[in-house]
């Protein structure tokens, strides 16, 4: 009835309010919005008749005649009609939203950002084309939320900005209060726990402030870190305003106890017990006692949530202790009566008492690769050891019989000792008492010198220039004295400068300075200790290290009318660093420079030789000149000739000119094709010659293998029908055949067998000695005689000799007697070694060799 009351009551008012009479008031709704929410009004569109339509919405406010919104559809449809609303009332908030006319609630006023003067009573005014006007109320309501919430603790503290509240101790009682300010209507405040609603007995203290108090009695330990949640909510269009608080406790110990088994402990060592409480909060405080004495020496540590306390006691049981009590205490200092106890009754006994020998009838300074050694476990203990345990370096070793591991108890036998053998061995004994692990012995197996891995293998030296050759070897005991061997195919006698051994051995360094072309090759080096001389040299590779190779096998690999693209490859850079040139000259002579080609382009490649020019001259011919250079100078030049595309153009009126085909034509096509055959067959049989002729090739000087390659040069022997060897570029001439035809010619790298091949990635694991097969020749190329034989001399021992024969192309070694030099600390230079030849053979044999010895 009161809501009748209130609704009629409303009714009259907006009569007398808006003007209008209670027959024009079709309809009287209420609504209500958030502040800073969405208010929306509606207003029914729908119309009497079907062919009757909606021209014009107007909206007023209270008891102002002036609108406040207006959407005009005269002439036009509800979806193109015009808006206007009064920036002073509404701000631009509003906006009348047209969604479905045949449903009332379809259409309506969306204001936005409702603020508290928008409350008030609406009216909705809509003029149809037929119908008579129709007006509607809307009574809006604005909800005000609640502003903030505020926690109060037993004393009245605010504790909302620490969001903890405590600490209480357990069986206590905690008292929490919230209160709720602000809020239209006024809010209502409850508490919650774990999405549970558990208080909502809330009080007004003021028309805009109401209170909660929260009492939790009795406190158990589970309502630690328990999170209680204030709420305060007067709608249910928005989130109530909430603020949590998490409950603080002081907790007793729940346990404690003494980790481990209560053993035996050994007299006069040091022990380590430990201690262990959970459940205390804030951690529990820890103390030893024995027969009532306070004992010291401990140490804490707690686990990250702070809910384990562990205290390790350091001590040192005496004999008369046995019997003794050990007591581990804890208690929380927050918390009076907390503390508990837990006791061991101590019983001292020893623990064993181990001692590692080496096998009674073996020396431990001679244990050499491949000797079966033993070891024995000497253990006294009581009581008797329940396990031994054996360790190399620190890791438990296991029985193998396959692998040479024999475990018997007390003994441990290794069959067939290698160099991996070697190290820290000790055993472990167990007893109830506790684990004694023994005195480590130190096995040193010996072994013969091996080459070291991962040394610089080859070395590039200018001729003249002294090049510093490091021979490291790994060798048990270090190796002493060591050899070198300059092997090479050379007839004149080369010397190794000097020989010098560095302190404590394993390594040697050799200074080597090639005098000319033929002093390049392969230096050998072996180690020798006491066990013997080293099987396997370490090779080195001594390359020459100057004026860098011409590039090899350039030639043009793509052009176009106005660019051409030359690639080649990488020559022996001589040790150094190499940049990479391109000259183009054009192929037609410069008046103005004398008649010589004018140079074009001028291109430089640090990376590799793969050059493109752009720019050029449609169906132009050039020649192109490819060098590299590095710190020691500039090769000779690799010289080709390219041209460039014809035009498109160019090719049109070539095309338009022709003449008609004629018979006559047809068979002039024939002979130039056939004479083009003849040329072609020409030069492959040149090749072919060129290929075979091994000696045609063999200069006096490397600086002749690759000739300047100048584009005179190389147009002058095209212009006279003669063959011109320029460097990499074959010029042939034929007859019949307009134009030098331009052959590219192999270089011939196995010229001189001590050439090592231009890489860097060689490997040299696992070196075998028939890749110096091309070592021992003559310098005609030829293999060294099988029948050969080498000076004999006064040895000490044995070298490899490589030698070859012509049958097989395969290396062997044979004996050959060299003598071993110690070179005393201080004076560690040997005089260089000489070599004499073999008049058959013309090869050279190193009757003395360098050693050295720290």
């Amino acid at each position: 009835m009161f809501l009748i009351l209130q609704l009629c009551h409303f009714l009259l008012c907006a009569v007398h309010t808006f003007g209008v009479s209670h027959e024009e008031i079709v309809a009287s709704v209420e609504t209500t919005a958030v502040l800073t929410g969405v208010a929306r009004l509606p207003c029914d569109l729908q119309t009497a008749a079907a062919t009757d339509k909606v021209t014009l919405v107007i909206w007023y406010k209270d008891s102002s005649n002036k609108p406040i919104y207006s959407l005009d559809a005269r002439g036009r449809s509800l979806d193109q009609a015009t808006h206007w609303a009064d920036e002073h009332a509404l701000g631009g908030r509003a906006f009348f939203r047209v969604t479905d006319t045949d449903q009332p609630a379809g259409t309506h006023l969306a204001v936005e950002n409702v603020r508290d003067t928008d409350a008030g009573s609406y009216r909705c005014r809509v003029d149809f084309q037929g119908s008579p006007t129709r007006n509607s109320l809307v009574n809006l309501t604005v909800l005000v939320p609640p502003r903030k919430l505020t926690i109060l603790d037993e004393n009245g503290t605010n504790v909302q900005q620490k969001r903890v509240i405590g600490p209480y101790i357990e069986g206590s009682t905690a008292q929490i209060t919230c209160v709720a300010s602000g809020g239209r209507p006024t809010p209502r405040v409850t508490w919650w726990r774990d999405g549970i609603e558990i208080d909502n007995s809330d009080e007004a203290l003021s028309e805009r402030r109401v209170k909660n108090v929260l009492r939790l009695e009795n406190l158990e330990r589970r309502h630690l870190n328990t999170v209680l949640t204030c709420k305060a909510s007067n709608n249910d269009m928005v989130s109530p305003l909430s603020a949590n608080i998490t409950l603080d406790m002081y907790l007793r110990p729940l346990d404690v106890r003494l980790l481990g088994e209560n053993q035996p402990l050994s007299a006069a060592s040091e022990y380590e017990v430990a201690c262990q409480s959970s459940g205390a909060r804030p951690p529990a405080n820890i103390s030893w006692w024995k027969a009532g004495v306070l004992l010291d020496h401990t140490r804490e540590t707690t686990s990250p949530d702070g809910n384990v306390t562990t205290s390790t006691l350091t001590f040192s049981p005496q004999v008369e202790d046995s019997g003794r009590s050990l007591t581990c205490r804890a208690e929380n200092s927050q918390v009076s009566g907390s503390a508990q106890e837990d006791t061991w009754t101590l019983n001292v006994h020893y623990s064993p008492v181990v001692a590692l020998e080496l096998g009674s009838n073996l020396n431990g300074s001679s244990i050499r690769e491949g000797m079966d050694v033993y070891f024995e476990c000497n253990i006294l203990a009581n009581p008797w050891v329940y396990k031994v345990i054996w360790r190399h370096n620190g890791q438990p070793m296991h029985n193998n019989a396959s692998t040479g591991v024999i475990l018997s108890n007390q003994t441990l036998v290794l069959q067939s000792v290698s160099r991996n053998s070697s190290g820290l061995y000790t055993c472990l004994a167990s007893n109830s008492e506790g684990d004694t692990e023994s005195n480590p012995f130190n096995l040193d197996v010996k072994y013969e010198p091996v080459c070291s891995a991962g040394q610089q293998r080859v070395y590039g030296a200018a001729r003249q220039e002294e090049v510093r050759v490091v021979c490291d070897v790994d060798a048990n005991p270090p190796a002493g004295l060591f050899r070198w061997s300059f092997n090479n195919s050379a007839v004149q006698s080369l010397e190794v400068d000097s020989v010098t051994s560095e302190p404590g051995g394993g390594r040697s360094v050799a200074r080597y300075k090639p005098e000319s072309e033929r002093d390049y090759g392969t230096l050998l080096c072996w180690g020798r200790n006491e066990l013997g001389s080293q099987a396997m040299p370490c090779v080195f590779h001594v390359v020459p290290a100057g004026k860098p190779d011409a590039p090899r096998t350039c030639m043009m690999v793509n052009r176009t009318s106005t660019a051409v693209q030359v690639n080649c490859e990488k020559g022996f850079d001589g040790g150094l660093p190499q940049e990479f040139t391109m000259e183009l000259y054009s192929a037609a002579r410069n008046v103005a420079s004398n008649g010589h080609h004018r140079i074009v382009s001028n291109i430089t490649s640090r990376s590799k030789p793969e050059f493109t020019v752009t720019g050029l001259e449609p169906g132009a011919g050039y020649f192109v000149s490819v060098y590299s250079s590095n710190g020691k100078g500039r090769s000779t030049a690799f010289t080709l000739s390219v041209s460039t595309l014809k035009s498109t153009l160019q090719e049109h009126r070539r095309t338009t000119a022709f003449p008609q085909v004629t018979p006559v034509l047809w068979v002039l096509a024939g002979i130039v094709v056939t004479l083009g055959v003849v040329g072609l067959a020409a030069v492959i049989t040149l090749r072919v010659r060129g290929g075979m002729c091994g000696d045609c090739f063999d200069q006096e000087d490397d600086d002749r293998h690759t000739s300047t390659g100048s584009p005179e040069s190389l147009a002058e022997a095209g212009a006279k029908g003669t063959t011109a060897n320029t460097g990499n570029l074959l010029t042939v001439s034929l007859q019949g055949v307009k134009g030098p035809v331009l052959v590219t010619a192999e270089e011939m790298d196995d010229r001189n067998p001590d050439v090592i091949p231009h890489t860097t990635d060689i490997e040299y694991g696992n070196v075998e000695y028939k890749s110096y097969d091309k070592l021992n020749v003559d310098s005609g190329g030829r293999p060294l005689s099988a029948d050969t034989k080498p000076p004999k001399s006064v040895s000490y021992g044995n070298i490899p000799h490589y030698s070859r024969t012509a049958s097989t192309e395969t290396m062997g070694f044979e004996a050959q007697p060299v003598r071993w030099l110690h070179v005393p600390v201080g004076h560690q230079t040997v005089t260089t070694a000489t070599q004499t030849q073999n008049a058959e053979t013309q090869t050279p044999l190193l009757v003395r060799h360098k050693e050295s010895a720290v």
